[in-house]
């Protein structure tokens, strides 16, 4: 990052340009402060943090900027309450208003225009009878649209500033978009532009001339083709309906759509459901989902992307992977909006618009192997079961739900103890009700060795209705975590990394994975692993009706399954955890 700095006198200053895009708002085209002092070392010093003390001014003023499809969209109104209400009194007939908007902001201007005609019938309308009003009228609109010419010359505000001091208004309230002082001044200046507009095309009209009158009309119904919405409300109505559709879906999984909604509107800002749908906005959304932070929340709180980018520079990024999900939640939030005619039928940018994920097979994530099993067991025998947590004894369940049964952990962190059930023939299930996908909804038989253990006992005696405390993203912390803290130095690690394995290609999945290799070995067939892992196999109806059987067939497998494991010590450390 280059800093300027200028010696003037004795003292130095910090010097900066304002970027041609920022210069409207600034009575200066280039900044300067003093730095007030005389030590060139010092001034640098001093000069760096004024440099990102600007840049982050600059990156406000950018992100609070007037959507300009709003501001198109606010002047085409304005512009179709004047030009209907001309229409009206041409044909002599009453001006009742224009259709209503989503802005809400018809009214305001629909009242602006009616103003405008009877301000005109009261003062305008001659004295003497043999004189034409029309003609007087046509000289006085064009004395006005003269004036309006020398009002954006000086870039003056007095005649329309009001007016958008009430839009402002307006806006704020619903949908909660705020102007700065430098937008309402912007707004502004396009309303002189439009009343420029209307006073010309009334003076024609008054002399017998309707073509500008029809091309404005022209002109103002393509602007109003498609209603505008901004992208947080159709971000809450894709929420709610995206809820209302899916009751069954897993809470991870409504929470990961959650998240994707508000980074596309961190990262987009409050703009036009159209600017969202557009190659730009694909362009500034995939270049900053290269550079988003992995953990942002956790490690920045409250701090913006756009922020962070300013002044972080050696962080960990999100997953090529990750990024694809934001871009298909992009996706689908603009195919929401055209099929709900939030939007125009233009194609959905978004489509196809992913990026290339090509992982080496080195790269993939390695199943654990017997050794790591041996460990891992070890661990949970005889480690503590917690980490910055409180003490999570049930997390010992956790594991061992995911060894022999080959669960995400999203599913397991979310059975409660209606989910622990019987069948009709008497076998103990999980209930598997919400998931990933349709295929992960099933019974799933619960092994014996879980039932040896004191699992169903574990489960009856919980005082609670979910049996873990722990959500995916903690859990999956405690056992994963594996990083340097920048300032200290201190080196934080997860279960994992301190008792089973230390290798980078190995984590928490690494379990599903020795499960599903486990399941392979003994059936040598991709059919049941699939179903023994959740994965759909099959698309048939009847799929579902068969699935309680299936568990009972499942189960046998599971049973056949060669795991050595120390199942004594497994029974005394539940019995420690538990049953004393």
């Amino acid at each position: 990052m280059r800093v300027h700095t200028r010696k003037r006198g004795d003292q130095y200053h910090y010097v900066c340009r304002v970027p041609r895009d920022l210069q409207h708002l600034f009575p200066v085209s280039q900044l300067t402060y003093s730095l007030k002092t005389t030590d060139e070392r010092n001034a640098k010093v001093s000069a760096t943090a004024a440099e990102y003390r600007t840049q982050q001014l600059f990156l406000q003023l950018r992100t609070r900027m007037l959507p300009k499809d709003l501001e198109k969209r606010l002047v085409n109104q304005y512009l179709n309450s004047f030009a209907t209400a001309l229409q009206a009194e041409a044909t002599g007939q009453e001006f009742t208003g224009t259709e209503a908007d989503t802005l809400g902001l018809s009214k305001l201007f629909d009242d602006c225009a009616k103003g405008h005609l009877a301000w005109e019938r009261e003062t305008l309308v001659t004295a003497d009878p043999g004189e034409d009003s029309s003609d007087t009228r046509a000289v006085s609109a064009t004395m006005r649209a003269e004036m309006f010419k020398l009002l954006l010359a000086s870039k003056s505000t007095m005649v329309t500033g009001g007016l958008v001091q009430e839009v402002a208004k307006k806006l704020k309230k619903n949908p909660g978009i705020k102007l700065t002082e430098a937008e309402c001044k912007s707004l502004a200046l396009q309303l002189n532009n439009a009343d420029k507009v209307v006073h010309e095309v009334e003076s024609a009209m008054l002399r017998g001339e309707w073509s500008p009158l029809e091309l404005l009309q022209q002109k103002v119904a393509k602007g109003l083709e498609a209603p505008y919405y901004d992208l947080k409300t159709v971000l809450a109505k894709y929420e709610e309906h995206y809820l209302n559709s899916k009751p069954n879906v897993a809470e991870g999984t409504r929470k990961d759509m959650l998240v994707e909604c508000r980074v596309l509107l961190e990262i987009m800002g409050n703009i036009g459901i159209s600017d969202f749908n557009s190659m730009d906005s694909v362009t500034k959304l995939k270049g900053i989902l290269l550079k988003y932070p992995l953990n942002k929340q956790q490690r920045y709180g409250d701090k913006s992307i756009h922020a962070i980018l300013k002044s972080e520079k050696l962080y960990e990024k999100i997953s090529l992977k990750t990024a694809n999900t934001y871009l298909d939640r992009a996706k689908d939030v603009v195919k929401y909006a055209g099929k709900y005619e939030m939007l125009n039928k233009s194609a959905n940018v978004y489509e196809g618009e992913r990026f290339v994920v090509s992982k080496a097979a080195k790269d993939d994530r390695a199943a654990y192997d017997s050794a790591d099993v041996d460990r891992l067991i070890d661990a949970i025998c005889t480690q503590p079961l917690q980490g910055q947590n409180p003490p999570y004894p049930e997390r010992f369940w956790i594991i061992l739900i995911a060894l022999f049964h080959g669960l995400r952990l999203g599913n397991i962190v979310e059975l409660t103890k209606e989910d622990i059930c019987q069948t009709d023939r008497g076998m103990w299930i999980f209930d598997l009700r919400r998931g990933k996908t349709k295929a992960t909804v099933r019974p799933v038989a619960i092994c014996d060795t879980l039932l040896l253990l004191g699992f169903l006992e574990w489960v009856e005696k919980l005082p609670r209705k979910k049996l873990f405390q722990d959500s995916a993203r903690s859990f999956s912390a405690w056992y994963n975590r594996d990083e340097v803290n920048k300032k200290t130095g201190q080196h934080f690690r997860g279960f994992e990394s301190r008792y089973v394995t230390t290798d980078k290609k190995k984590c928490l999945y690494s379990i599903r994975h020795h499960f599903a290799g486990n399941i392979f070995e003994v059936t040598e067939d991709f059919m049941i692993t699939s179903d023994m892992l959740g994965h759909s196999t099959e698309q048939k109806v009847g799929a579902r009706y068969i699935k309680a059987t299936k568990a009972k067939a499942l189960k046998e497998v599971t049973d056949k399954m060669r795991m050595d494991i120390d199942l004594d010590k497994l029974e005394a450390r539940a019995q420690e955890l538990f049953f004393k």
